[in-house]
């Protein structure tokens, strides 16, 4: 299917929808995300964009050469960007998650750097990162290619909250649309503060 939309009230939820590929951005659906992701954030009704998947892996990384337009969408979009992962986030997926303002893991998920593995380098996907969990640490899990758990993707700040599985979708939808309706103390309610 590719990309899923959905609206509510003011928060509109993007789902990479293909779990048969285990979410992996293809040409086509680099280029749907990004071309929902513009949408979302020029629509007026929109206060707030979740980002979510369908099936046991968020994304499995990146085939395409869509990495400058893809990496960068979160600084170039005015709208709250909130990422939940759930599962396995590998290079392309941990690139969409460097972009999200706010970013929820379930219990359990893991992410990885791998390219390095297949001889790949996404300068765009490494620069993403690094500005997510400094240059340092981006450096050496890119050259390393090492899977990492959650609790260290929360160490380091590429995840801001850690729900377990069961409760992550309603934690995410409670943070985003928060978000969406600028409710601050909704917000800090959702992270529990």
């Amino acid at each position: 299917m590719g990309i899923r939309m959905e609206q509510d009230g003011r928060l509109r939820r993007i789902t990479l929808a293909a779990p048969e590929k285990r979410n992996l951005l293809d040409a086509e659906l680099c280029h749907d995300l990004l071309g929902k992701l513009r949408e979302a954030a020029a629509d007026n009704a929109v206060g707030a964009i979740l980002l979510d998947a369908e099936g046991p892996v968020f994304c499995s990384g990146i085939d395409a050469e869509a990495g400058a337009d893809l990496f960068t969408i979160g600084k170039r979009i005015s709208k709250p960007l909130v990422a939940a992962v759930k599962g396995v986030a590998i290079s392309g997926g941990v690139g969409l998650l460097a972009n999200a303002d706010v970013v929820l893991a379930a219990q359990g998920s893991s992410f990885g750097l791998t390219g390095i593995r297949e001889g790949i380098w996404n300068e765009a996907l490494y620069r993403a990162v690094s500005g997510a969990i400094g240059e340092r640490r981006a450096r050496e899990l890119s050259l390393t290619g090492r899977v990492f758990s959650t609790p260290d993707a929360l160490a380091w700040g590429l995840v801001h909250m850690v729900a377990p599985a069961f409760e992550l979708d309603e934690r995410a939808t409670e943070v985003a649309t928060a978000l969406a309706n600028a409710n601050v103390h909704a917000i800090r309610a959702a992270f529990g503060s």
